[in-house]
């Protein structure tokens, strides 16, 4: 599954590779906590929060690089944590609510 995580980004010259694979790296953290056992909707909701807040920090990274987390990111971001908790038979998780946080 993490082989294909944010393909369309890294396919996509406008969002810099070096920190397409930061955002991925932070994805696959997400996911590793998602795949604990026996986690509520809000420690999932909390996990993504964290990740989110940690993607928001590399805003001035992607602006320096001309390029920016735009909503085209935010769903690739977002589809991307979804698979990972639907992965793991989260099913009744909101997509939306993933990346609620998202300061782009």
């Amino acid at each position: 599954m993490f082989a294909d995580l944010l393909l369309p980004m890294f396919d996509d010259d406008y969002y810099p590779d070096i920190l397409v694979a930061e955002v991925k790296q932070l994805i696959v953290l997400f996911a590793k906590k998602v795949a604990k056992a026996n986690l509520s909707e809000t420690d999932i909701y909390q996990f993504a929060n964290e990740t989110i807040s940690l993607v928001n920090k590399m805003k001035p990274q992607f602006e320096d690089l001309d390029s920016s987390l735009d909503d085209t990111a935010a769903d690739y971001i977002a589809e991307a944590m979804m698979m990972a908790v639907q992965e793991e038979g989260y099913m009744d998780i909101e997509m939306e609510e993933l990346v609620a946080n998202r300061e782009w």
